[in-house]
Protein backbone atom coordinates (compact mmCIF):
# COMPACT_ATOMS: atom_id res chain seq x y z
CA UNK A 1 0.00 0.00 0.00
CA UNK A 2 1.21 3.22 -0.84
CA UNK A 3 1.23 5.52 2.36
CA UNK A 4 2.07 8.64 0.55
CA UNK A 5 -0.56 8.62 -2.22
CA UNK A 6 -3.42 7.87 0.58
CA UNK A 7 -3.86 11.84 1.97
CA UNK A 8 -3.76 12.63 -2.12
CA UNK A 9 -6.55 9.68 -2.55
CA UNK A 10 -8.74 11.08 -0.03
CA UNK A 11 -8.82 14.42 -0.83
CA UNK A 12 -9.25 13.57 -4.67
CA UNK A 13 -12.97 11.75 -3.14
CA UNK A 14 -13.88 14.84 -1.27
CA UNK A 15 -13.39 16.75 -4.10
CA UNK A 16 -15.29 14.46 -6.01
CA UNK A 17 -17.95 14.28 -3.61
CA UNK A 18 -18.24 17.95 -3.46
CA UNK A 19 -18.53 17.99 -7.41
CA UNK A 20 -21.61 16.12 -7.39
CA UNK A 21 -23.49 17.44 -4.87
CA UNK A 22 -23.30 20.56 -6.87
CA UNK A 23 -24.05 18.93 -10.05
CA UNK A 24 -27.20 17.30 -8.15
CA UNK A 25 -28.04 20.51 -6.34
CA UNK A 26 -28.76 22.40 -9.94
CA UNK A 27 -30.92 19.44 -10.55
CA UNK A 28 -32.75 18.48 -7.55
CA UNK A 29 -33.53 22.27 -6.89
CA UNK A 30 -35.87 22.20 -9.82
CA UNK A 31 -37.19 18.82 -9.37
CA UNK A 32 -37.71 18.30 -5.68
CA UNK A 33 -41.10 17.12 -4.96
CA UNK A 34 -40.84 18.09 -1.24
CA UNK A 35 -39.69 21.64 -1.60
CA UNK A 36 -41.74 23.46 1.08
CA UNK A 37 -44.06 25.33 -0.13
CA UNK A 38 -44.73 28.46 2.90
CA UNK A 39 -48.46 28.80 2.88
CA UNK A 40 -48.69 29.23 6.82
CA UNK A 41 -45.72 31.34 6.18
CA UNK A 42 -47.47 33.95 3.52
CA UNK A 43 -50.29 33.94 6.00
CA UNK A 44 -47.82 34.97 9.11
CA UNK A 45 -46.53 37.50 6.78
CA UNK A 46 -49.87 38.82 5.74
CA UNK A 47 -50.30 39.46 9.67
CA UNK A 48 -47.66 42.18 9.69
CA UNK A 49 -48.14 45.80 8.97
CA UNK A 50 -47.45 47.35 5.60
CA UNK A 51 -46.75 44.68 3.59
CA UNK A 52 -48.29 42.32 0.78
CA UNK A 53 -48.15 39.34 -1.32
CA UNK A 54 -44.84 40.71 -3.81
CA UNK A 55 -42.87 41.56 -0.82
CA UNK A 56 -43.33 37.77 0.66
CA UNK A 57 -42.44 36.34 -2.90
CA UNK A 58 -39.33 38.26 -2.89
CA UNK A 59 -38.09 36.89 0.50
CA UNK A 60 -39.82 33.08 -0.48
CA UNK A 61 -36.21 31.81 -2.04
CA UNK A 62 -34.21 33.11 1.06
CA UNK A 63 -36.25 30.65 3.69
CA UNK A 64 -35.95 27.79 1.77
CA UNK A 65 -32.09 27.84 3.44
CA UNK A 66 -33.68 27.10 6.79
CA UNK A 67 -35.91 24.28 5.43
CA UNK A 68 -33.33 22.70 3.14
CA UNK A 69 -29.89 21.40 4.29
CA UNK A 70 -28.79 21.68 1.03
CA UNK A 71 -29.82 25.03 0.33
CA UNK A 72 -27.99 26.28 3.11
CA UNK A 73 -24.93 24.72 2.38
CA UNK A 74 -24.97 26.45 -0.86
CA UNK A 75 -25.76 30.19 0.81
CA UNK A 76 -23.24 29.47 3.15
CA UNK A 77 -20.16 28.75 0.41
CA UNK A 78 -21.08 32.11 -1.20
CA UNK A 79 -20.34 35.26 1.52
CA UNK A 80 -22.18 37.53 -1.08
CA UNK A 81 -25.52 35.40 -0.84
CA UNK A 82 -24.86 34.80 2.82
CA UNK A 83 -24.56 38.89 3.10
CA UNK A 84 -28.23 38.63 1.31
CA UNK A 85 -29.76 36.16 3.77
CA UNK A 86 -29.02 37.72 6.53
CA UNK A 87 -30.05 41.38 5.44
CA UNK A 88 -33.43 39.40 4.62
CA UNK A 89 -33.44 38.08 8.51
CA UNK A 90 -32.69 41.18 9.74
CA UNK A 91 -36.37 42.25 9.19
CA UNK A 92 -38.83 42.25 11.87
CA UNK A 93 -41.48 40.61 9.25
CA UNK A 94 -38.74 37.72 8.56
CA UNK A 95 -38.34 37.41 11.83
CA UNK A 96 -42.28 36.94 12.61
CA UNK A 97 -42.53 34.28 10.05
CA UNK A 98 -39.49 32.26 11.25
CA UNK A 99 -41.00 32.25 14.81
CA UNK A 100 -44.12 31.26 14.32
CA UNK A 101 -43.22 28.55 11.64
CA UNK A 102 -40.33 27.11 14.08
CA UNK A 103 -43.79 26.25 16.46
CA UNK A 104 -45.37 24.46 13.80
CA UNK A 105 -45.70 20.62 13.62
CA UNK A 106 -45.55 20.85 9.95
CA UNK A 107 -42.10 22.42 10.04
CA UNK A 108 -41.24 19.61 12.64
CA UNK A 109 -42.38 17.21 10.08
CA UNK A 110 -39.69 18.92 7.59
CA UNK A 111 -37.11 19.56 9.38
CA UNK A 112 -37.47 15.81 10.43
CA UNK A 113 -37.60 14.59 7.13
CA UNK A 114 -34.87 16.77 6.12
CA UNK A 115 -32.34 15.69 8.37
CA UNK A 116 -32.90 12.23 8.56
CA UNK A 117 -32.40 11.95 4.53
CA UNK A 118 -28.67 10.59 4.31
CA UNK A 119 -28.24 11.25 1.17
CA UNK A 120 -29.54 15.15 1.53
CA UNK A 121 -26.86 15.28 4.40
CA UNK A 122 -23.64 14.12 2.42
CA UNK A 123 -24.57 16.29 -0.49
CA UNK A 124 -25.02 19.30 1.68
CA UNK A 125 -21.58 17.82 3.53
CA UNK A 126 -20.14 17.49 0.75
CA UNK A 127 -20.70 21.07 -0.82
CA UNK A 128 -19.03 21.99 2.71
CA UNK A 129 -16.31 20.26 1.92
CA UNK A 130 -15.47 22.16 -1.34
CA UNK A 131 -11.91 23.95 -0.76
CA UNK A 132 -13.39 26.88 -2.94
CA UNK A 133 -15.81 28.21 -0.35
CA UNK A 134 -12.37 29.05 2.07
CA UNK A 135 -11.02 30.78 -1.35
CA UNK A 136 -14.53 32.77 -1.23
CA UNK A 137 -14.67 33.82 2.33
CA UNK A 138 -10.71 34.40 1.87
CA UNK A 139 -11.91 37.13 -0.93
CA UNK A 140 -15.20 38.07 0.60
CA UNK A 141 -14.02 41.76 2.40
CA UNK A 142 -12.72 42.66 -1.52
CA UNK A 143 -16.66 41.75 -2.71
CA UNK A 144 -18.27 45.33 -2.93
CA UNK A 145 -21.52 43.03 -2.83
CA UNK A 146 -20.91 41.83 0.60
CA UNK A 147 -21.56 45.28 1.49
CA UNK A 148 -24.62 45.82 -0.33
CA UNK A 149 -27.06 44.56 2.06
CA UNK A 150 -25.57 46.42 4.72
CA UNK A 151 -26.86 49.85 3.26
CA UNK A 152 -30.31 48.62 4.56
CA UNK A 153 -29.05 50.33 7.95
CA UNK A 154 -28.98 53.44 6.35
CA UNK A 155 -32.38 53.43 5.00
CA UNK A 156 -34.82 55.30 7.62
CA UNK A 157 -37.13 52.72 6.18
CA UNK A 158 -35.79 50.32 8.35
CA UNK A 159 -35.82 51.76 11.49
CA UNK A 160 -39.58 52.41 10.70
CA UNK A 161 -40.52 48.24 10.08
CA UNK A 162 -38.81 47.93 13.47
CA UNK A 163 -40.98 50.88 15.39
CA UNK A 164 -44.26 49.34 13.27
CA UNK A 165 -43.35 46.46 14.44
CA UNK A 166 -42.86 46.43 18.05
CA UNK A 167 -46.63 48.26 17.91
CA UNK A 168 -47.95 45.23 16.09
CA UNK A 169 -49.58 42.77 18.64
CA UNK A 170 -48.96 39.88 16.30
CA UNK A 171 -45.08 40.45 16.66
CA UNK A 172 -45.83 38.98 19.75
CA UNK A 173 -48.00 35.82 19.30
CA UNK A 174 -44.97 33.79 19.27
CA UNK A 175 -45.14 34.01 22.92
CA UNK A 176 -48.45 35.14 23.91
CA UNK A 177 -49.89 32.16 22.36
CA UNK A 178 -48.08 29.93 24.94
CA UNK A 179 -50.81 31.29 27.25
CA UNK A 180 -53.64 29.22 24.58
CA UNK A 181 -54.40 25.96 26.31
CA UNK A 182 -55.39 25.35 22.51
CA UNK A 183 -52.12 26.04 21.41
CA UNK A 184 -50.24 22.93 22.99
CA UNK A 185 -52.89 20.06 21.21
CA UNK A 186 -51.56 19.91 17.70
CA UNK A 187 -48.10 20.24 18.67
CA UNK A 188 -49.21 17.22 21.42
CA UNK A 189 -50.63 15.01 19.19
CA UNK A 190 -47.40 15.58 16.96
CA UNK A 191 -45.13 13.98 18.97
CA UNK A 192 -47.36 11.45 20.44
CA UNK A 193 -47.79 10.61 16.82
CA UNK A 194 -45.55 7.53 15.59
CA UNK A 195 -45.51 8.63 12.24
CA UNK A 196 -44.14 11.84 13.26
CA UNK A 197 -40.53 10.19 14.33
CA UNK A 198 -40.78 7.64 11.23
CA UNK A 199 -37.69 9.10 9.46
CA UNK A 200 -35.54 8.59 12.29
CA UNK A 201 -36.76 4.62 11.43
CA UNK A 202 -35.98 5.16 8.19
CA UNK A 203 -32.50 6.11 8.94
CA UNK A 204 -31.87 2.54 10.23
CA UNK A 205 -33.09 0.92 6.55
CA UNK A 206 -29.96 0.26 4.91
CA UNK A 207 -31.64 -0.36 1.48
CA UNK A 208 -33.32 3.65 2.19
CA UNK A 209 -30.15 4.95 1.61
CA UNK A 210 -29.96 3.87 -2.21
CA UNK A 211 -34.02 3.93 -2.92
CA UNK A 212 -35.17 6.39 -0.28
CA UNK A 213 -38.18 5.27 1.71
CA UNK A 214 -41.42 7.41 0.60
CA UNK A 215 -41.53 10.22 3.43
CA UNK A 216 -44.61 8.77 6.14
CA UNK A 217 -47.04 11.46 6.51
CA UNK A 218 -49.11 11.50 9.89
CA UNK A 219 -52.31 9.90 9.86
CA UNK A 220 -54.57 13.16 10.85
CA UNK A 221 -54.67 15.51 8.06
CA UNK A 222 -51.98 18.58 8.08
CA UNK A 223 -52.03 22.47 7.63
CA UNK A 224 -50.47 23.68 4.60
CA UNK A 225 -46.78 23.68 5.12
Amino acid sequence: MNIKGFPAAILASLLALAVVGSVSFASDEKSDPSEHKFELAKQYYGQCTDTDSSEFEAIRPQLRAFTDMEVMAETMADPARFAKLMAVVNDPRTIHVMTKCATEPVMWDTWMKGMTDFNKMSRAMGRLMNPNIYFNWMMAPMNPAMYQPMMQMTNPAYYTRWMNAMMNPAFYQPITSLADPGWYTPRINWMMNPQSVQPMFNMMNMGSYFAPVPAAGNAAAKPAN
